[in-house]
């Protein structure tokens, strides 16, 4: 290691995974204190160079981490007990490894002499191998600084990810003997001139272009801008991914939705005619492809800096191995330096042509109406957007409420819209929009969470509390799980349901954390109490809104004939 490593033989081992942690700039550390952890929490407290933020409850933990990275800080770290407190943290750390968002999640592990005598919290060391991108163990304290570097390394080298280190809590509170040890990230590269040189030839010769953006144009330093600029030289139609949301702001004309069961009819059609498909970082999940039944264009060129994710289901045309930002450099280089052919699909045109006639279809749904009372989910998620900022950071939690921001709520940087991928994992709103609040003290946060999401991670209220926290919690409150109970396979003619989903009064739960709370009903009403908390940046708010259980889904609301013409 470097920087704050020294020579003295007595510093213990927390005080090297601390200085370790420092040298890689992580400026975060999220845990809950325990007696394994202890001499980890007491350092980092004592210390100014990392901030120590303490969650409720560990499935928590990495969310916060999580949603501290996606909205533009840095790498953080996470700290748990074994066993209960590794175990509550799997599900974070399992999305944060399906997004590839890097971290570094310490876990003070039982000692190794105790392992199979039955020690409290024991666990298997190799439980936690397939929801991280390296489950790295410390057997031995003199290998410590090695394994703590190579871990951050790790984490740290595209395609990024989760690393768990089980380190012994008696490592951590003993003497360790310092090790003049760096780990470098190592990139490898492909040579991909030739994949470069046919996919310049495939798109200017391209009659409809689609550029499809995913996590990996978000990942990359240079995606997102170069997705905008690829799309305009080839005035090419614009589809995301999940992850993909707001790499292309949406205020540009030739978005057209985000890819799943809910995609628009019309961008599905434009996807259905495409004859080249440029697929810029995505891995092609099942979520953002509705099972991989979207058609992808009569031939598909997919660039993906990990080589796993090329392939099946969507077999490319042109595979190219390598960083989004750059390869969509070389890319846009090729293009520019050849003619465009004379007869191309009007990409802006599309555009705006798919979203009015979705927009169109909603409003004769009348999902649309601000003053409907139970307000309608879309109705409330475009008045939101009207009152916010640019600037605002928008975190996500999962659940039927969220497929309609894919559509109807527009983000224009990566940045500023955080959600979840194909991990989907309930829980994860309101802590995330406290790691995002965390990385952006100045700027306005919100979360977006339905109630049973809520009811998932409602003791990080107190967190917000604690830390006085400036993050406003919308709450889409239908009394209903309404991807469940809306699903074809739940609801059957003539069933009662068994199950119950109603909610619970939040603004007195709200406010017992010491949070302001306030109910409304139709989509005005929240849009008032939005700018009203926004003025005020006084603590976390909660303003739950009340939805009717009878609006249509997102997926039904996609279910109609579109008439656009595409030649």
């Amino acid at each position: 290691m470097s920087g704050g490593v020294s020579d003295d033989a007595s510093k213990n081992g927390a005080e090297h995974v601390y200085d370790a942690l420092v040298d890689a700039g992580v400026d975060l550390l999220v845990g809950l204190p325990g007696t394994q952890t202890l001499p980890l929490d007491r350092i980092v407290t004592q210390r100014d160079e990392i901030d120590y933020v303490m969650a409720r409850h560990e499935t928590a933990i990495p969310h916060i981490a999580w949603g501290h990275y996606e909205s533009g800080g840095g790498m953080a770290a996470t700290l748990t007990v074994p066993g209960p407190g590794d175990t509550n943290a799997m599900h974070g750390l399992k999305n944060a490894f399906e997004d590839c968002v890097p971290m570094v999640h310490i876990s003070a592990d039982v000692d190794p002499d105790d392992r199979g005598r039955g020690p409290i919290h024991e666990i298997a060391a190799d439980t936690f191998d397939n929801v991280v991108k390296s489950n790295q163990n410390v057997g031995a304290k003199d290998r410590l600084d090695e394994q703590v570097s190579r871990g951050i390394a790790i984490a740290r080298t595209p395609p990024t990810g989760p690393v768990r280190l089980g380190i012994p809590s008696s490592f951590l509170d003993s003497p360790v003997r310092p090790q003049d040890v760096r780990v470098d990230p190592e990139r490898q590269s492909y040579d991909i001139d030739d994949e470069v040189e046919e996919t310049v030839e495939l798109l200017t010769t391209a009659e409809r272009p689609v550029v499809y953006v995913g996590g990996g144009a978000r990942r990359s330093d240079g995606g997102p801008d170069v997705a905008s600029v690829l799309a305009a030289a080839l005035d090419a139609p614009v589809v995301a991914s999940y992850k993909g949301k707001g790499v292309v702001p949406e205020d540009n004309e030739r978005f057209v939705g985000v890819t799943g069961s809910h995609l628009p009819a019309g961008a599905e059609r434009i996807l259905s005619r495409s004859d080249v498909v440029l697929a810029l970082g995505t891995d092609f999940d099942g979520v953002t492809t509705d099972d991989w039944s979207l058609p992808m264009g009569d031939r598909l060129v997919h660039v993906n800096v990990d080589p796993a994710d090329i392939g099946d289901p969507y077999p490319p045309t042109i595979p190219i191995v390598g960083d989004v930002g750059d390869v969509g450099k070389r890319l846009l280089a090729g293009i520019r330096a050849r003619d465009q052919p004379r007869t191309r699909w009007d990409g802006a045109a599309l555009g705006r042509r798919v979203r009015e006639e979705y927009h169109e279809h909603l409003a004769d749904l009348g999902v649309l109406a601000a003053d409907a009372e139970p307000a309608y989910t879309p109705a409330v998620l475009r008045t939101i957007r009207e009152r916010l900022p640019r600037e605002t950071v928008v975190v996500t939690g999962v659940g039927g409420f969220r497929l309609w921001t894919k559509q109807v709520f527009e983000a224009y940087t990566p940045e500023t819209y955080v959600t979840a991928g194909s991990w989907a994992g309930m829980g994860v709103g309101l802590p995330a929009a406290l790691g995002a609040k965390l990385a952006n003290p100045d700027t306005p946060v919100v979360s977006l969470i339905g109630d049973g999401g809520l009811l998932m991670c409602l003791q990080e209220l107190h967190t917000a509390v604690e830390y006085d926290l400036d993050v406003i919690a919308v709450v889409f409150d239908n009394a209903d799980y309404g991807i469940i109970s809306k699903s074809a396979e739940f609801s059957q003619p003539g069933d009662r349901s068994p199950f119950r989903w109603d909610s619970p009064d939040f603004v007195t739960l709200a406010e017992g954390f010491g949070a302001r709370g306030t109910a409304v009903s139709t989509a005005t009403e929240a849009g008032d109490a939005l700018e009203a908390a926004l003025e005020r940046t006084a603590g976390p708010e909660l303003i739950d809104v009340q939805i009717t259980r009878s609006e249509p889904s997102v997926v039904e609301a996609a279910d109609y004939e579109s008439t656009i013409a595409l030649e």
